[in-house]
């Protein structure tokens, strides 16, 4: 037998004492460090939700703003293009239809831009009749394009980019080659509810097929579109004033003059986001001036943009000169 000296076993015990199961933490100990780990986790999942709806709502700014972008630029480039057409060889005093072979279907001189201050009564139609009311503005707009349709290039295109109508110059005109048609883009744009749905959407209606074309949705949920056509002086290019579709129509009696004393047109659209982003209330002002606050919680995009008519200043200049 051999014995361990006394000061071993009293270590020996003190080591036993020390690491014995009994001497553990205490409730309160464990109850702050509950806490403590509850707050860190809290606050982990508070700055992720955080981040999340932060990425969510920049998500969705970001995509209603490039989809709005887009459909401003197609009609922006629409509306520049207004009666353009390639100049003849007529001297400056002929008629107007030999001045250029951007002409109607009957032959006559073409008619670039109209608008309706409310729609239109038959929106897939060309014929042209304005809604007296309760519509959102709406324009036809008509060009000379090239008679090679080209899909890639869009080079013959109309606003859908399929292949354009085509038009028969009179045997009289200047432009006039054995009977050869020229390609004449004429493009409705107007808002209108689509099939099955409650919310609006932009459409251009082009004149593919032979004049008849198809409609087809450029962006959803506009909430409102309107138009301001701004007039020139008859000595000035320059915009005198802005006025309304109707307005326009009223200064006198024969339309395609009144319409081509606009060189400018004002274009805003408001836009609605599809989905919930925000649950902070949203304030805007919208084409009407008005300061708005939307509840709803989807983000809303106004857009505006003054288009000069380059086609249109020429004519107007040419006519107050004359």
């Amino acid at each position: 037998m051999i014995l361990l000296p006394e000061t071993t076993k009293k270590s020996g015990t003190a080591n036993l004492r020390r690491f014995s199961p009994q001497y553990g933490v205490t409730m309160i100990e464990l109850a702050v460090t509950m806490v403590i780990g509850l707050g860190l986790i809290a606050a982990v999942m508070s700055l992720y939700f955080g981040s999340r709806s932060s990425y969510r709502l920049n998500e969705e700014h970001l995509r209603l703003q490039q989809d709005g972008r887009y459909a401003m630029q197609l009609m922006e480039t629409n509306l520049r293009q207004a009666g353009f057409g390639h100049m003849t060889s007529a001297s400056a005093d002929a008629a107007e239809v030999d001045k250029t072979d951007f002409v109607s279907p009957e032959g006559k001189p073409g008619q670039g831009l109209r608008g309706c201050d409310d729609g239109f009564v038959k929106p897939l139609s060309h014929d042209f009749a304005c809604k007296p009311s309760g519509g959102m503005a709406g324009f036809d707009v008509a060009y000379r394009v090239a008679d090679v349709f080209d899909f890639d290039s869009g080079a013959g295109a109309d606003c859908n980019g399929s292949q354009a109508g085509f038009v028969t110059l009179p045997k009289s005109h200047p432009s006039y080659v054995d009977g050869k048609p020229v390609s004449i883009a004429h493009n409705r744009f107007f808002v209108a509810t689509p099939t099955g749905r409650n919310t609006t959407s932009l459409y251009c209606h082009g004149n593919s097929g032979n004049g008849r074309g198809i409609a087809q949705p450029i962006l959803n949920n506009v909430e409102d579109m309107r138009l301001e056509f701004g007039v020139a002086g008859p000595d000035d290019f320059s915009v005198q004033r802005f006025l309304t579709a109707t307005q326009v129509d009223a200064l006198s009696s024969n339309q395609q003059q009144n319409w081509k004393t606009v060189v400018r047109v004002k274009l805003c659209m408001q836009l609605r986001a599809s989905h919930h982003a925000t649950q902070t209330p949203q304030h805007y002002v919208d084409c009407g001036g008005v300061k708005q606050i939307a509840t709803d919680g989807k983000l809303r995009a106004v857009m505006t943009r003054i288009v000069t008519l380059r086609n249109n200043v020429g004519a107007a200049g040419a006519e107050s000169l004359s």
